[in-house]
This record gives C-alpha cells, structure tokens and sequence, in this order.
C-alpha cells in the first residue's frame, strides 16, 4: 500500500510537469516573460534564451547652487514730471474746444518763455465730453480738458514752472513725480550691479566655507533692476495765481535696486 502511494506521487509529480510544459508551449509569451532578463556579470546567457540590455545614463545632472545678491544706490531725485493743462467749459463744443485751445497756447508760450522746449512737453490727454442735465434728459454744455506733461531737469524752476502755467492759464495741475535721468540712472547702476556682485560674492564665501563645497563656476546669471518715481500731491493752482511767493516744491532721495540671481556650479 505504501509503495503504491509513492507510485501516484511521482505520477502527480510527472504530470504536473508535462502540464506545465504544455502550458509554455501554447503561451510562448510566458517564456518570453521568464527569459526577458539581465544575466550577472561574467556568466553568458544560454542558448535560445532572450536578455535585455540597457545602456547607462552617464550624464549626471549638475549640482548646483542658487545665491541672489542685492545692489541698493541712494540719489536725489534730479527729474520732475508735472503733469498740467486747462480745462474749460461752454454751451457748444466748438467754442469751449477754441476756448481751451487759446489758453493752452498762452501755457505753452510761457513754459517756452522760461526755457522749455517742444521736446519737455507732451500731450497725456484731451477729451471732450458733454454735459448732461437729467432732469430735462438733455446735453446742456460741454467740459474740454487738456493735459500735456511737463518733463523739468532744473529741479529749481520746478515752483515757478506751475507758477507760469498757472498765470498763464492752467487749472489743472494733476500730479509731480521726482525721478532719475537717464543718464544718472546708467551711472548709479553700475554701482548697485558692483554692490550686488559683492553681496551674492559674500553669501556664496559663507555658504561654501560652511558646508564644505567648492564652487566650480557659473551656469547662469539673470539681473533686474528697479528705478522708482515718487509721486507728489496734486494742489490748488488758485495760491499761486493770486501773485504770491513762488510754489514750494521739495524732492527726495531715490534708491536704484539691482539684483543678480546667480547658479553656481559645484564640483
């Protein structure tokens, strides 16, 4: 009895084998799927068998290191903008637009007086519009308004500049705003990108010496700066026309910001 038992064991055995076997046959991609792999170094596959090979990404990405540095310059502002013009109002459009038209000649002429040229001037705005009367639902007048910005370099002639404009015939002064010229702005710039280069510089010298990095050069650098106007209030040309002193008007200083963003590379 016991030797028959063993006899249906190595029969099971043998038949599960053969099963497997037909299982393989008729699904050839089984065995793909148990021959597709990477055989260890030194030992050749067999033969009839399938391997895959695939090549090493040996291009590592860089380490790098990203530091941003700040460059600030104080200046006095050494620029104004005033921005001015003549508003006007009338029954009919044609007569109120010839009407602010004359005065806004008068206020050019003695801007000109004083030294201004075409090219400090220019027009911002002009716009007609019609006054409307809700109660009888009709257009009743019309409102003209001219305003042309005034560009001063004398930051002295900034008061008697509106003081002119005013006697002249301007009741709108809008706004000032203190800037920086051109040229000053390209001179001050340099020196923030020179204070910026020496703050990302600084930060960098902590940075490494603390965590024991060494740099190996730049992978790159972006830059932007920042040159601000700083507004002044609007005021109420009446003081001036009365003929009384000149229209004080003072100026700040300016701050021109550079900052650099710099990726450095590390070995």
């Amino acid at each position: 009895m016991e030797k028959t038992q063993q006899v249906v064991s190595v029969v099971a055995i043998c038949a599960s084998i053969l099963l497997a076997g037909m299982i393989m046959t008729y699904k050839p991609g089984i065995v793909a799927e148990f021959t597709e792999f990477r055989f260890p170094t030194g030992v050749s596959a067999a033969p009839n068998t399938y391997s895959t090979v695939t090549a090493l990404d040996t291009g590592a990405t860089p380490k790098t290191m990203s530091i941003s540095g700040t460059g600030v310059v104080n200046v006095k502002s050494d620029q104004a903008k005033i921005i001015l013009g003549v508003y006007t109002e009338g029954k009919s459009a044609g007569v109120t637009i010839d009407e602010n038209a004359a005065l806004m000649t008068q206020v050019i002429a003695a801007l000109k007086a004083m030294g201004f040229k075409d090219e400090n001037m220019q027009t911002t705005s002009f716009g007609v519009s019609p006054t409307y009367n809700w109660e009888i639902q009709s257009v009743v007048g019309y409102q003209v308004t001219n305003l042309i910005e005034l560009t001063v370099n004398d930051l002295s002639k900034v008061g008697p500049a509106i003081d002119a404009a005013s006697a002249a015939g301007a009741n709108r002064v809008d706004s000032i705003s203190f800037g920086i010229s051109d040229a000053t702005v390209q001179a001050i710039k340099l020196q923030a990108y020179n204070l910026a280069i020496k703050d990302a510089e600084a930060k960098k010298g902590v940075i490494t010496s603390g965590l024991g990095v060494t740099v190996a050069g730049v992978q790159s650098i972006s830059e932007s700066y920042y040159v601000p106007y700083s507004s002044y209030r609007s005021y109420d040309v009446g003081v001036s026309a009365e003929g009384k002193a000149s229209t004080p008007v003072l100026q700040g200083n300016l701050s021109v910001t550079v900052t650099l963003s710099i990726v450095y590379l590390l070995e």
